[in-house]
């Protein structure tokens, strides 16, 4: 029999991917990468914004994947072991490496690419999935590109966040529904694999409200996208992102020139 005692402990590495465009505060992005970056079972958080959207209504429309870097490494610069990834531009290149520009246009690089690249290229590392509640049941129930493949690749290791009610308020029926839906999905998956690796793989966190109850905003992207309102601005974005957003006149501010 093989002796396994001195091999070497495997890293272990979250993977929150998002769209950063722009990235929140401490009541969106930061908030959750600064949670999941205090869980003690993770050596790295790796954040990784996406470069070309799967969504063909959403391809094109974002600003620059630089930019968004750029924005990212400001957010998150001073939490300890989280560093900004630009692997899905790595992944996307290796897919389209030789392709005509009209081959390239027709090219959808999912999470499964993503996984697979970064298996083969780091197999001493343990990745894990970061995924919201609504994203979760969604994979679960089949609706992303090769859905099944994701859930193996990462061995079904998966951090589940929920958002918290405001504090003094109770959870909506929304929020009920949803952990609801939640539970229900772990227990489909525990009756497809090893009920004792999903229960021991998936873990289900929760994170504070998104929502700034004294201005009424909530803390989005796209709310972020689609105002010059400082006051507002101010709830949602760090100070650095904000003064990038301005410096080069992005999204509302563009309207401003």
């Amino acid at each position: 029999m093989a002796d396994n005692k001195h091999q070497p402990r495997k890293r272990k590495v979250c993977l929150f991917g998002l769209s950063a465009d722009p990235p929140t505060g401490h009541g969106g992005h930061l908030g959750i990468v600064t949670h999941l970056a205090s869980m003690e079972m993770f050596d790295q958080v790796r954040v990784m914004p996406v470069y070309s959207h799967m969504f063909a209504s959403k391809r094109g429309k974002q600003a620059p994947f630089q930019s968004r870097i750029e924005m990212c490494q400001l957010l998150f610069k001073d939490i300890p072991n989280v560093i900004v990834s630009e692997a899905e531009r790595i992944c996307f290149e290796k897919v389209s490496d030789g392709l005509e520009d009209t081959q390239i246009e027709s090219i959808r690089v999912g999470t499964a690419d993503l996984l697979t690249m970064l298996i083969n290229d780091e197999p001493n590392v343990e990745f894990t999935l970061a995924l919201g509640a609504d994203t979760f049941i969604d994979l679960v129930n089949g609706k992303w590109r090769r859905s099944e493949d994701v859930l193996k690749l990462v061995d079904y290791r998966i951090v589940v966040f929920r958002r918290l009610s405001e504090e003094g308020s109770s959870s909506s029926s929304e929020e009920i529904k949803q952990q609801d839906a939640v539970k229900a999905c772990i227990a489909k998956l525990q009756l497809r694999v090893d009920s004792t690796k999903t229960s021991t793989a998936i873990t289900v966190t929760q994170i504070p409200s998104a929502t700034k109850r004294e201005i009424g905003v909530s803390v989005s992207s796209s709310a972020a996208r689609n105002t010059t309102d400082e006051t507002v601005l101010r709830e949602i974005l760090s100070a650095d992102v904000l003064d990038y957003v301005k410096e080069r006149k992005m999204y509302a501010f563009s309207d401003l020139l």
